[in-house]
């Protein structure tokens, strides 16, 4: 399997850095859509197209069993402006692949050609799922209402983390990434002269009592062994320095890692906010997203068997257990409600001395070298999950 990681690499990463250069955000992946169906057509793996929206691809290997396992990539980029410097660096405006799915999807395929090399190594089916739509539209959603989950037996997906070095790839049984919510929130109040605060009704310092109100959620609301936050990140209001205006928007997301924590906060979160703008002579309205994400539990007989993989393929060594959750959130929860599975960190750091760009950062870039590592790891979970 090494030898034919290493004779495809070349093309593998030919393709990383096509994808990189054209990101498309959710649901708009079309040339991403096209440019993995040619490469999968070169490779003759066979594939289903329009799956999530549209723009998803589910590619199959059958091989000789009943078993099926399903491999996961998301697809879609980020609002982003790339300052990577890189040579094939986004080459649209306000995208970028800051997250890393251009590794993801050419890992994905690199894994597919590797099992279509070995499929008499398949004691079963393999599923290839390109998903669109990770990035706070719930893509995997999708996926899993559409059915292709249904003859599925395990499923794995896995992330680039920067934290980590190459080499090491972790995995964390049970609760291993947050919920995710988002919501937004409009103050009206009553626009004056700012030279006269009194015939009015400031929003932007409503805005900002709410700020300071909404802390006391996670710190006097939820009980302390049960990690949640509540963060706002986006305040708009006004057009000039000598006016108050009459309203104010705020946006901003809260992460559980139960079910109990996050309902707490959904009911507690309105309330909040909306006695604290009515002590200021103010009305806000909350609204939340439309397309909420659950908690990421990771299967615990599926982590061990990950972790088992990766320690015999790799060495000991290259195993890492996160001693915490990641209040961070993924799509790929979705999969896990439905059948059992694991989610696995890659790790992307060429140099463990220094602090490696983050996710989201328009620094980040997935290392070339860190295909390998998620190649041979993606294709010995399908195998030997395969051979029961």
């Amino acid at each position: 399997m090494k030898k034919t990681i290493n004779e495809i690499l070349p093309s593998i990463v030919q393709l990383r850095h096509e994808l990189h250069a054209h990101p498309e955000i959710r649901f708009e992946e079309h040339w991403t859509s096209d440019r993995i169906a040619a490469y999968l057509d070169s490779i003759g793996v066979a594939y289903t197209r329009g799956h999530a929206k549209g723009t998803g691809i589910v590619a199959t290997i059958k091989g000789s069993g009943d078993r099926t396992v399903a491999l996961r990539s998301d697809m879609d980029a980020l609002e982003i402006e790339e300052d990577t410097g890189v040579p094939y660096s986004s080459e649209i405006s306000e995208r970028m692949h800051a997250c890393g799915h251009d590794g993801h999807m050419a890992n994905l395929c690199g894994t597919a050609q590797v099992l279509n090399a070995h499929r008499d190594q398949l004691h079963g089916t393999v599923k290839f799922i390109f998903q669109p739509a990770e990035e706070q539209a719930a893509g995997g959603r999708y996926i899993v209402e559409e059915g292709i989950l249904d003859d599925v037996d395990a499923v794995f997906g896995l992330h680039c983390w920067p934290t980590l070095p190459i080499g090491q790839v972790g995995v964390k049984s049970g609760p291993a990434m947050a919920s995710a919510d988002f919501f937004h929130i409009d103050i009206e109040g009553i626009g004056c002269h700012g030279a006269d605060p009194g015939a009015g009704v400031d929003p932007i310092y409503v805005a900002s009592q709410i700020v300071t109100a909404l802390q006391s959620i996670v710190s006097r609301e939820t009980n302390p062994w049960d990690p949640a936050v509540l963060t706002v990140a986006r305040i708009q209001a006004g057009f000039a320095s000598n006016v108050i205006p009459e309203t104010a928007i705020m946006e901003g997301t809260f992460r559980a890692l139960t079910p109990d924590v996050r309902n707490r906060i959904l009911e507690a979160l309105p309330r909040v906010v909306e006695h604290t703008a009515l002590a200021h002579r103010a009305k806000a309205t909350v609204r939340f997203g439309h397309d909420p994400y659950p908690p990421l539990h990771n299967d615990p007989e599926m982590s061990t068997f990950a972790k088992e993989t990766v320690q015999e393929v790799f060495g000991a060594e290259a195993f890492y257990e996160p001693h915490a959750a990641s209040m961070a959130a993924e799509d790929f929860a979705f999969y896990l409600n439905k059948v059992p599975g694991a989610f696995l960190f890659l790790g992307n750091n060429p140099d463990a001395s220094k602090t490696y760009p983050g996710l989201h950062s328009p620094h980040f870039d997935f290392r070339d070298e860190a295909l390998p590592v998620g190649i041979e790891t993606m294709s010995q979970l399908a195998i030997r999950f395969l051979k029961g």
